[in-house]
């Protein structure tokens, strides 16, 4: 039998530790939320209606999808533990819609087993969840009865249970199979259930009824040579279909059980199986052996003719479902984890649901001590290289290597000026490690050196470069291997040739050695393993030292610090960490998501993160095993927790979170301080949860000009609600909200008439105390035209572009004006087209002084009506005051002067917050999006603009923002492009139609702008350059541009 499930309940309690009650465990812990799942999908399930997509997941959460848009709708997250505690493994949903049903890891303690969650999904948010206990090991298959009034489970106590859903009661318990089961289900009928096993057999049986007959079994169903892993109804109850490990199809008579034939021999291990609601087709999807040559499989029924095979993803798929029309596909897989809805007839995708970030194969060490690298491409096959370093982080401080004039790139190739690319070596570093003071724990004052934060493209040529150290396969007479050089369960630990001591691994302990490395000193193994566990052995005795605990998928590469004092590990889960080897303990989880936003974080939850990385992560707030979980983005505790500088000093002192908050608070003005947060604390600090009564679907369409709002606001600790507030659109509708003094009102709510606009309207209802507001609670009212307005919108633009200072010593830029002019040009293009008037008010060089930008921003204020398109477009320098403000950086701007003589960012925030209508930032300040501590291109002063665009999008909603570069990037132009590289993209999407994206419409809107510039720039800059955009999830997509001819 091969092991899909190698990690059961024992080891969950094995890896826990001694048992604590879950109400001790309640602390919040930070999670990652990618937008997509991050580990095995195990079921996908269509709402009756099939405007929904349900997905499954071993990453602990519940994603609910728009099948029409591929847009998330909502997320569900239950009570959850560390290590495996509330992973995922199975669902069914009611064919009413109404309940959803989830197995899988929820015991809290060794005594109850595993219960089943039991959610209402057309109760409110906060309804409670309801508990079906029974089972003494996980639950692993779940399906529905099609009256909906029974729910079958299988389970890895190798018994299945009927249970009765209005009374939670278990009626039966299906007794007789001797290993796990994988599949269950109910006949069209609900006269007959089927389980299939691990032992290689199904079972039939007549379903007990609610009088209290028992289940009686009709056939034993045996043929299959090895697990059977899914089972299927024909949807007339004639016939049912296996699927085994056996790489096998059968067809089973539905009624009797009696052997048909063998329908399909399929090359790889059967994951799941769908029957088309008509019963003339079933898919079945690759659960291994070879899923990357052998894709998912469409077969005609009954005759077993191949139809169709579907080739989109490259890794195992364990989920999959039709849609109740027949017509669409869902398969959930790869490894990306992500969901594709594609045509059943055709193949065609229609939309892919994953997330933003990959699964690590590769990482390395810098050998100066300054920071990581890791690889998201398993390309090599090899055990100990799967594949290049792509992507650094930086840990402390380093000089730039280029500056903004002559960063041409030949051929888009990176350059190589700062590393040299070398022969791969896997033996241990000679001689000392430089640089390794850079970790050293205890030291005062060394945080000044510390800067973590995205590093960019990994630099020169091949797969491995001189200046990262990799996993160390030798060192002296030291060797490590597995027993097959490849994923095994046995290490091998080598003594001049000669096998000193073999360590084999177990489901208790992680079933595999994935990835190795010695500790430069050769005292020291370090074992990656399956579902996160990551050990260290004495390489003298064998015996196992010490448990690296964080990672929550397969751990695929692993690499030692030069000093061999740090560790840092990849995953499958999407992190890169970095732990102390001598204790195990970790000191920073680092999360880059592939738009190249980013966070790192510390085990306390203080966090550095890119403009909008601290979205990637939130605040899992248990509520009971009998609720769903509250989950908080980070940004919502941005106040408490989005320390840099914190972090810094953490790195610097070793993991020493009082002293690392003391240092920084030398550095911080009064205002900045910082005070120690506990994720304890979070509870009483919690903005209002909101609800929205009516009305209660979303989307909707109606003719009404005006929609009757009802919503509600209620506090979850004891902290009053202050203020709910409703947005359309991102703009505040004209009532200003509902405020409340701060008594003892813990509910309130708001009843309100809102105006539509014609077409999309995104309505935002917020709530907040006096610590901070909630999410967003939303929902989406398109309102039909009966005739087209025949006037187009009005775009104003303010256009800024600085190129030739006053005062030379800001004189380094040469495109800056030309990309202001640029700008205007593509837009005043729309006039008549996609706009009615396009009024552009351009400022260059002399032009753009102090006065004359900020006239132009009461330009815009004047001029602007509710109907109409705002932009403002700024390139040129930008500067920090050091007391947490930024400048941009006008023609006539002073040095040493820059209070009097800049213009301070609030100017524009100020501006934006008030413009009504549609609102668009585009800004080129040289190191847009930040390069925190770095020298300007001058080599004089800092320019960070991340904090400034970071507080406009909190303080103003709606604002769509467009940063030319990422953090601690420089913002390249180049005299070829006569252009920024930014500004080269936007004539090539706008002006040349570039980004009007198959199938083309003539027309870009901003969400294909927006992938049109991140593609191109990188293309551009060699990777070097990636700009950041922020697209409000209350505002709705669109058009910036007609493109084509007229």
């Amino acid at each position: 039998m091969k092991t899909r499930f190698p990690l059961l309940f024992l080891l969950c309690l094995l890896l826990a530790g001694p048992f604590t009650p879950a109400q001790a465990q309640d602390s919040p812990r930070l999670v990652i939320d990618t937008g997509g799942h991050q580990a095995k999908i195990k079921d996908v399930l269509f709402t009756p209606d099939g405007k929904r997509l349900i997905s499954v997941s071993n990453d602990k959460t519940i994603r609910i999808w728009d099948v029409q848009s591929g847009e998330p709708v909502r997320t569900l997250r239950g009570q959850m533990g560390e290590g495996d505690e509330g992973k995922l493994y199975a669902g069914a949903l009611s064919p009413d819609g109404r309940w959803l049903a989830v197995g899988g890891m929820l015991a809290d303690n060794p005594h109850d087993g595993s219960a089943i969650r039991l959610m209402d999904l057309q109760g409110p948010a906060d309804a409670p969840v309801r508990l079906l206990q029974g089972h003494t090991n996980v639950v692993l298959s779940l399906a529905f009865s099609p009256d909906g009034g029974r729910l079958l489970s299988g389970s890895g106590d190798n018994t299945a249970r009927l249970w009765d859903v209005e009374s939670g009661k278990a009626l039966a318990v299906l007794r007789g199979h001797t290993d796990h089961i994988y599949a269950v289900a109910f006949s069209p009928d609900g006269g007959r259930l089927v389980t299939g096993s691990d032992d290689d057999t199904l079972r039939l049986w007549a379903a007990p009824g609610r009088s209290g007959t028992r289940a009686r079994l009709v056939a034993e169903l045996t043929g299959h040579t090895d697990d059977v892993s899914a089972a299927a109804f024909t949807p007339d109850g004639n016939h049912l279909l296996s699927g085994s490990w056996d790489k096998t199809i059968r067809l089973w008579d539905g009624r009797e059980g009696g052997f048909i034939k063998e329908l399909a021999d399929i090359g790889y291990w059967a994951g799941s199986l769908s029957v088309s609601p008509d019963g003339k087709k079933v898919l079945v999807s690759c659960g291994g052996g070879g899923c990357s040559s052998n894709p998912e499989k469409v077969f005609s029924l009954p005759s077993g003719k191949r139809l169709l095979r579907f080739d989109r993803h490259d890794n195992i798929v364990l989920a999959t479902a039709i849609s109740p029309d027949g017509r669409l596909a869902a398969t959930g897989g790869g490894g990306d984890h992500e969901i594709i809805l594609w045509d059943l007839a055709t193949g065609k995708v229609r939309h892919t649901l994953v997330g933003k970030g990959s699964p690590i194969w590769s990482v390395g060490f810098a050998r100066d001590g300054g920071g990581l690298a890791w690889g998201n491409e398993n390309t090599q096959y090899v055990f100990f290289d799967k594949g290049p370093l792509q992507h650094r982080f930086q840990l402390r401080r380093a000089g730039l290597s280029a500056d903004r004039k002559g960063a041409a790139l030949e051929s888009g190739a990176p350059s190589r000026t700062a590393l040299e690319s070398g022969a791969p070596s896997r033996a241990a570093p000679e001689g000392g490690a430089p640089g390794s003071a850079a970790l050293q724990g205890g030291i005062s004052g060394n945080g000044a050196a510390f800067d973590p934060g995205w590093g960019g493209p990994v630099e020169g040529e091949g797969p491995m470069n001189r200046h990262y150290l990799r996993a160390i396969e030798t060192v002296g007479a030291t060797r490590i291997r597995t027993a097959n050089g490849q994923v095994h369960p046995t290490l091998e630990i080598l003594e001049n040739g000669q096998v000193r001591h073999r360590i084999t691994l177990g489901p208790t302990d992680g079933y595999d050695h994935r990835s190795l490395t010695l500790t430069p000193d050769g005292r020291t193994v370090i074992s990656g393993k399956m579902g996160g566990v990551l050990t260290s052995y004495d390489v003298a005795s064998g015996k196992k030292l010490r448990e690296f605990t964080g990672h929550t998928g397969d751990v695929w590469a692993v690499a030692p610090s030069p000093d061999g004092r740090w560790l840092v590990s990849g995953s499958a889960d999407q992190t890169a960490r970095l732990w102390e080897i001598e204790t195990g303990r970790p000191l920073l989880t680092i999360f880059a998501a592939n738009d190249n936003e980013w966070v790192a974080w510390t085990p306390e939850g203080y966090y550095t993160a890119s403009l909008n990385g601290g979205r990637l992560i939130g605040w899992h707030m248990n509520q009971g095993e009998e609720r769903l979980a509250r989950y908080y983005p980070a940004e919502r505790f941005a106040k408490q927790f989005r320390q840099p500088r914190v972090v810094a000093h953490y790195l610097a002192t070793g993991g020493d979170l009082e002293r690392a908050i003391a240092l920084a608070n030398q550095e911080a003005p009064r205002q900045g301080r910082v005070k120690k947060t506990t994720a304890t604390d979070l509870l009483a600090l919690a903005p209002p949860m909101v609800t929205i009564l009516e009305p209660n679907d979303s989307p909707f369409t109606t003719g009404q000009s005006r929609l009757d709002l009802i919503a509600e606001a209620r506090s979850v600790n004891q902290e009053p609600v202050k203020e709910i507030w409703v947005t359309v659109n991102g703009r505040n509708p004209g009532q200003q909200g509902e405020r409340y003094p701060r008594d003892k009102r813990r509910r309130v709510r708001l009843d309100v008439k809102l105006a539509l606009d014609p077409g999309e309207n995104r309505v935002a209802v917020y709530a907040k105390n006096r610590h901070g507001q909630s999410e967003p609670e939303m929902l989406t009212v398109n309102r039909a035209e009966p005739r087209p307005d025949p006037d187009r919108p009005n775009l104003y633009l303010l256009a800024v572009g600085v190129s030739d200072y006053a005062n030379p010593y800001y004189r380094d830029l040469d495109y800056a004006d030309d990309d202001a002019r640029a700008m205007a040009r593509i837009l005043r293009g729309q006039q008549g087209r996609l706009y009615g008037r396009v009024s552009a008010r351009l400022l260059t060089d002399k032009q753009a002084d102090r006065g004359g930008v900020l006239d132009g921003l009461d330009w815009l204020l004047r001029e602007s009506t509710k109907r109409d398109v705002s932009v403002i477009f700024v390139a040129g320098h930008g500067q920090n005051d050091g007391r947490g403000g930024y400048y941009f950086l006008p023609h006539d701007v002073e040095p040493g002067k820059l209070r009097r003589t800049g213009v301070k960012w609030i100017e524009f925030q100020d501006t934006l917050e008030q413009l009504p209508g549609t609102r668009w930032l585009l800004a080129d300040t040289c190191h847009s999006g930040g390069v925190t501590g770095k020298p300007s291109p001058t080599g004089r002063g800092e320019a960070d603009i991340t904090e400034a665009l970071r507080e406009l999008k909190e303080a103003v909603g709606g604002v769509v923002i467009m940063a030319a570069a990422g953090s601690r990037e420089w913002s390249l132009e180049d005299p070829r492009w006569r252009h920024g590289a930014f500004t080269k993209a936007l004539v090539e999407g706008l002006e040349e139609g570039l980004a009007d994206f198959p199938p083309p419409d003539r027309r870009v809107d901003i969400k294909e702008l927006d992938l049109y510039i991140t593609q191109r720039v990188k293309e551009l800059t060699g990777g070097r350059q990636h700009p950041m955009t922020e697209i409000p999830r209350m505002a709705p997509n669109f058009p910036v541009a007609l493109v084509g001819a007229r």
